[in-house]
């Protein structure tokens, strides 16, 4: 079988970090037009980015729930919702991958069968045997031993029963560190149906049919945005009767335009019980949610999305040209494109591998002074050969920190290396064998506050936080990965050098499934809205939704439409 969740860039930074010494110690807004001629892309154009962002299953013992799904299956509890009727424990999966997974323990006394739910949950993992033996010894029950299934190409699948009956299934995947919950299946009475709704009316894409003899018959369905898990149209063929309707389930559906959805679900003919609106329990901070239900009366929650990533990082440099020439001959990159701003010229460049974000070096017109020597932040690399790309960096004319090495089996034997550039940012080199040439992998800013930052760029905005990591001496950072493109890393020095944190000449282009809401998110948590979207009249982004704010140090946000919410008419 194979793997049918969504897979986002990721990358694996844990073991790429160096216990440093006091060598790594040293070391602008955009006033866009604000024309609204032409008309920006109208939102009723543009695809409207539904995916599933949680599956929800009523639990008859919240507490035995909680066991086998943190202990068994690896997931981490990250926060709980009070709601009128229930409790709701929102999980994640130990890879920090997929949908999440809420379990729901209902509070108002109404009787519930949680043991006949006619779906499943499917858990792509690292080592299966492993795995079925976590999830009996926390309380699950196997029933059919993970095993090479020859009809899928040698896979390993088994399955097995949570607390509460609900099916498990276990797939072997090489990419997998631990486990991630892939996909999600809900049992519906009329499949054919229940594909046109969920494909033509919610904007899901059809996948894959499978027919499994004696079993049942389903739909694998996918969202064009990446990052959630599938979702599983099943309909049993067994002779067992199977309960399909209003069973205590729950799909939590995001969207750029939750009224938009809304609106198709209503003339689909399906019950809408609540119009998307600011909710008002306490828990969810005044989020906008709407109900509906969809043919066999599984609840659809509606929530907006402002799911995001960072496409380009941009500096500031002293020398457009030789920063270019450094660039392109020492790292590796292409240049792909010049954009002229109001202040300044944007050099747009791709790593050799055509991975990660974008890099933008900026070269400011406007005479206004500006320090580029002291960004705290950083540019990370991931290359083929470490050593070579330290001697291309060398001879490029940039400054070897620190040789690339290999950090022992503490580290996972990673090699890592630093190094700095022609405007003295610092550079992290480390080894990938997985790497054709080289890619950009990370890129660091410093903040003042690192607690208020991580509070705003992942409790806010929405990127998830992988690791935390404290370099004694040195710095310390949180790791955040958005939905494709390079890390976003946060960093505050700890080792006693003054750093310049505020108004660096650095911006992070960010893409989102919807910049109107996510620059009202910026605006609602208090930070400088510079610019509404709006349609940009710049070379080289003639035509685009454009918007700008900044953070709390100053950091500028180039705020952007996401690939998977263009208009549906885009080439």
């Amino acid at each position: 079988m194979k793997s049918v969740a969504r897979r986002g860039s990721r990358l694996s930074l844990g073991l790429l970090v160096l216990l440093l010494s006091g060598c790594l110690s040293s070391g602008g807004g955009s006033d866009s037009d604000n024309s609204t001629t032409p008309p920006p892309p109208a939102a009723d154009t543009r695809e409207n980015s539904v995916y599933l962002q949680a599956a929800a299953i009523g639990v008859a013992d919240l507490d035995a729930a909680l066991k086998v799904y943190k202990e068994g299956l690896g997931m981490t509890e990250i926060k709980r919702v009070i709601r009128d009727d229930r409790i709701e424990v929102v999980l994640q999966s130990a890879d920090k991958r997929g949908s999440n997974v809420v379990l729901m323990s209902f509070t108002d006394g109404v009787g519930r069968n949680t043991q006949q739910n006619p779906g499943k949950l499917v858990f792509y993992v690292k080592d299966p045997a492993a795995f079925a033996t976590r999830f009996t010894l926390a309380g699950g029950r196997i029933t059919v031993p993970p095993a090479p299934q020859a009809s899928v190409g040698g896979i390993v699948v088994g399955f097995g029963r949570d607390q509460d009956n609900n099916l498990i299934e276990i797939t072997g995947s090489d990419d997998a560190t631990d486990s991630y919950f892939s996909a999600f299946g809900i049992g519906v009475s009329d499949l054919e149906s229940a594909r046109d709704f969920y494909v033509e009316t919610l904007g899901f894409e059809e996948d894959q049919f499978l027919q499994i003899p004696g079993q049942y018959d389903e739909y694998i369905l996918t969202s064009p945005v990446p990052g959630s898990s599938a979702l599983v149209l099943m309909h049993w063929t067994s002779a067992t009767p199977r309960n399909y309707t209003d069973n205590p389930v729950k799909l939590e559906l995001a969207a750029a335009q939750p009224q938009r959805l809304s609106d198709a679900i209503s003339e689909a003919g399906e019950n809408v019980s609540q119009e998307p609106a600011p909710s008002a329990d306490a828990d969810l901070n005044d989020a906008l949610v709407g109900y509906a239900s969809d043919a066999d009366g599984t609840l659809l929650e509606i929530r907006q999305s402002i799911r995001a990533y960072l496409s380009g990082a941009a500096i500031g440099v002293a020398d457009l040209d030789a920063a270019v020439t450094f660039y392109t001959d020492g790292l590796g990159m292409q240049e792909m494109e010049r954009r002229t701003r109001d202040n300044r010229e944007e050099v747009v460049l791709e790593s050799a591998d055509g991975r990660g974000s974008q890099v933008i070096l900026m070269g400011f017109t406007d005479e206004v002074t500006r320090n580029y020597r002291q960004n705290p932040g950083k540019l990370v690399f991931y290359a083929k050969d470490a050593n070579v790309f330290a001697q291309d960096i060398r001879d490029a004319g940039g400054v070897m920190l620190v040789e690339p090495v290999d950090q022992g089996p503490a580290l996972g034997n990673a090699i890592v290396g630093f190094a700095r550039d022609l405007d003295n940012n610092l550079i992290e080199i480390v080894g990938d064998s997985a790497a054709s040439e080289s890619y950009f992998g990370a890129f660091g800013i410093g903040v003042s506050d690192l607690a208020a930052a991580k509070a705003f760029y992942a409790d806010t905005l929405g990127f998830k936080v992988s690791l935390f990591l404290p370099i004694p001496g040195q710095y310390n950072e949180y790791i955040l990965q958005g939905y494709g493109g390079s890390a976003l890393v946060l960093m505050n020095w700890t080792n006693g050098t003054p750093r310049n944190y505020t108004d660096n000449p650095v911006k992070l282009e960010i893409a989102t499934a919807s910049p109107e809401a996510f620059i009202e998110t910026i605006d609602t948590a208090g930070e400088r809205v510079l610019q509404g979207p709006d349609v940009s009249e710049d070379a080289g982004r003639e035509g685009e939704l454009v918007g700008f704010a900044k953070d709390a140090d100053g950091t500028l946000l180039e705020v952007l439409l996401a690939p998977w919410g263009q208009p549906t008419d885009a080439p």
